[in-house]
């Protein structure tokens, strides 16, 4: 279960970044072919060149190609090392700007002034109460009727489902590999999002990389806007869709 403290010692201090995150992408045969063939079909519709903002960039993975799709980007980091990381990278884009937060508010961000908020690959470590203070945060940071997209843990959601048996034979975890968040589930990202006057309005329930047949990971797009319906969906064959991009990649 990592705590707030624990993401930034992590990723501030133990994690050596030695390839800038680009290691996460090697299913896909590399960040940008992971950003052309998985990321960016499911967001495209929502990049209209407004103001982007993009929690827990890390060392800018995505921020390299999220900058080209609004006319200003702000990205706000747990961990003060990648934020310097993301200003070195990104010095001569005068439209993107690097902030580190406490982890859990956009203090930096003005109220009404984001058109799109991103995270991928990042979320999935924090838990439910991380998460329900930036959905509230982004209820006040959004434009009426803006979009986010964030990638999140369903860890909670896959531990419910499980039957006791089950869940006495894996109480070691072995699919949480990727120091998912214990907490956090899909029906939460709901929750939290109607609490707040938005509207999740769709959800893509999937596996990682190393989780197996378990949908620890979940894709929530949400409106600021409220009642709307949500369509929730599990897509238990997302990492056959890496490999497919990655056969492509390796031409």
């Amino acid at each position: 279960m990592p705590s707030l403290s624990d993401n930034k010692q992590e990723w501030d201090v133990t994690y050596t970044w030695e390839r800038g995150g680009d290691e996460w992408s090697d299913p896909w045969g590399g960040a940008r072919a992971q950003w052309s063939g998985s990321i960016l079909p499911r967001i495209f519709p929502f990049l209209d060149r407004g103001r982007i903002l993009e929690i827990a960039p890390g060392y800018g993975r995505w921020t390299q190609f999220l900058k080209d799709h609004c006319d200003s980007l702000v990205a706000v980091d747990l961990s003060p090392q990648c934020i310097a990381q993301c200003k070195s990278r990104f010095e001569g884009c005068k439209h993107v700007e690097c902030f580190a937060n406490d982890g859990k508010t956009f203090p930096m961000v003005e109220d009404g002034s984001i058109s799109f908020v991103f995270s991928f690959d990042a979320l999935v470590h924090a838990e439910a109460d991380v998460l329900e203070s930036y959905v509230h945060e982004l209820s006040l940071k959004l434009k009426p009727g803006a979009v986010g997209f964030l990638h999140h843990s369903n860890l909670g959601g896959v531990r419910r489902s499980l039957t006791n048996e089950i869940r006495r034979r894996l109480s070691g975890v072995p699919f949480n590999k990727g120091w998912r968040a214990s907490s956090m589930s899909a029906e939460l990202m709901r929750l939290f999002c109607k609490r707040n006057g938005m509207s999740c309005v769709q959800q893509e329930i999937i596996p990682w990389v190393s989780s197996g047949p378990y949908p620890i990971d979940c894709f929530s797009t949400f409106v600021n806007e409220p009642d709307l319906a949500t369509v929730a969906f599990q897509n238990d064959r997302f990492m056959e869709e890496a490999r497919a991009v990655k056969r492509v990649a390796t031409l």
